[in-house]
């Protein structure tokens, strides 16, 4: 593997832990506005395979804002963004740690 295609390695993963992180700040910000938008892309019960990749995608780069909202729903609302805005804290310190991590291993791996 060459040192430009470990670069773009990289930088693929940090566009999708960022977009996990962004999308968090939206839900965050705009609530109901961004989760309406998720919504209409994901499927409650794929039948298809289309319905089922399209759904695990969306999942995959935005699903962590809309769980851990789900799971705060039961709290009041400012315990509710209290509770997100730590969690967004925490996803944020744990993204840095997971890049440093993967690329520090993919370059003693592969250089």
């Amino acid at each position: 593997m060459t040192l430009e295609t470990l670069e773009r390695s990289e930088e693929l993963l940090i566009y999708f832990l960022g977009v996990q992180v962004i999308f968090s700040i939206l839900v965050f910000l705009l609530g109901r506005i961004m989760l309406d938008v998720y919504e209409a892309g994901v499927s409650k019960n794929p039948k298809t395979v289309f319905q089922r990749t399209f759904t695990f995608v969306i999942n995959a780069f935005f699903g962590i804002g809309p769980y851990l909202n789900k799971k705060f729903l039961k709290y009041s609302f400012f315990k509710r963004k209290f509770f997100m805005l730590i969690s967004i804290v925490v996803q944020l310190f744990a993204s840095i740690i997971v890049y440093y991590v993967i690329k520090n291993l993919l370059r003693a791996i592969f250089l």
